[in-house]
């Protein structure tokens, strides 16, 4: 018998999918090397944790290649895009092979040989703190080691299952 106060999983995921959609979240491509060359995802569930230490939380899903690829690994990229990058989000988003993704976009590696994006919003290079098992996903902590920032602030969102761009920017709100 299930306990009243439990919400039927089944009955709460089709509005929890709708409520989702109306989270804008600036889009990010994870990317990592492993032995068998770059490999990367395109992912909004990326989310700041601390400032003391710097650091990060990146949801992957289980079921994903890239999800085994970096519990090997422990560093890892983390790449804000700009407006001007949908062009990775969508090779990183889709069923392109891993080598093909990295066609677009200006990309360089860092001492490790981590990939990143050269004219990303922000480059957050991050080594592999842990890893919490939840659902369907994986929570991975990344400590944040060194960060490239770009200058002018324009970054790539997605809501409701479309892009978005910022229109204008008022310093004087937070």
């Amino acid at each position: 018998m299930r306990d009243a106060a439990q919400p039927d999983a089944a009955a709460v995921a089709p509005a929890f999918r709708q409520a989702m959609r109306r989270l804008a979240a600036t889009v990010s491509v994870i990317t990592l090397r492993h032995p068998e060359g770059r490999h990367g995802i395109t992912a909004t569930a990326v989310t700041s944790l601390s400032m003391e230490p710097p650091s990060l939380l990146v949801c992957v899903n289980q079921a994903g290649y890239f999800h085994a690829l970096l519990e090997q690994e422990t560093r890892f990229c983390v790449n804000l895009l700009h407006a001007e990058n949908a062009d990775i989000c969508t090779a990183f988003a889709g069923s392109m092979a891993a080598d093909e993704r990295f066609a677009w976009g200006d990309w360089d590696e860092d001492d490790d040989g981590v990939p990143f994006v050269r004219n990303a919003q922000a480059s957050l290079f991050c080594e592999k703190d842990r890893q919490i098992a939840y659902g369907s996903h994986s929570i991975f902590i990344g400590s944040v080691r060194r960060v490239a920032v770009r200058e002018d602030v324009a970054p790539l969102i997605y809501q409701d299952g479309a892009f978005l761009t910022p229109q204008s920017r008022d310093p004087a709100r937070a």
